[in-house]
């Protein structure tokens, strides 16, 4: 294995590791990720049956077998009107029946309902995420809420020449903004440049 692809995945392997043991995360698996929606589609409907039981059950009642692919497809068509964020932060309606695709977390842990719905949150942090329909391009490191990726990491290490410069450049150059999880306001929302320092 060169010296290269070793150092940064090391620097990988790091970060993973301190999500997971400290910040709440998960191990992501990137083969669960869909390339054209740009979702965790199993995470995403996991979220939402587990933390809004009730108002699934309704969501049932009027779409039937079918309420997989149209809660999906409502959830993709809100995000591209108004932007990912604003869906994050008030969720979406369909049917008259609203949806988190979030929960905050509460001011206190007085209300045990609040809590609950904070905790039944599903943070992923998946590596080498490849996203594009048209090559196997990958991220370095993705981190995705409820299945929604929100912020995408290129590493680099200066032990092998490179710096937080030429990620910046791979974002600029190498990242077609045609693939979904680039597409502005409706995927992630931070792109950052990493090195080691």
């Amino acid at each position: 294995m060169p010296d290269f692809d070793y150092k940064e995945k090391r620097f990988e392997e790091d970060i993973e590791e301190y999500l997971i043991a400290k910040g709440g995360y998960e191990k992501g698996n990137p083969k669960n990720f869909d390339r054209k929606l740009a979702l965790d589609i199993n995470t995403f409907l996991s979220f939402i049956k587990e933390s809004q039981s009730k108002q699934w059950e309704r969501y049932e009642k009027i779409y039937g077998d079918d309420s997989n692919k149209q809660i999906v497809e409502r959830f993709c068509r809100e995000v591209k009107m108004v932007g990912l964020l604003r869906v994050l932060r008030q969720g979406f309606t369909d049917r008259g029946i609203k949806f988190k695709a979030v929960f905050w977390k509460p001011e206190t842990s007085i209300n045990a309902n609040t809590q609950k719905q904070y905790e039944a949150n599903i943070l992923h942090c998946t590596r080498q995420l490849h996203y594009s329909l048209k090559n196997e391009n990958s991220i370095d490191i993705v981190l995705f809420i409820n299945g929604i990726p929100v912020v995408s990491m290129e590493l680099k290490c200066q032990f092998t020449g490179q710096s937080a410069t030429n990620a910046i450049q791979q974002y600029k150059f190498d990242r077609a903004g045609k693939d979904m999880i680039f597409a502005f306001k409706e995927r992630v929302l931070a792109h950052f440049a990493v090195d080691l320092s």
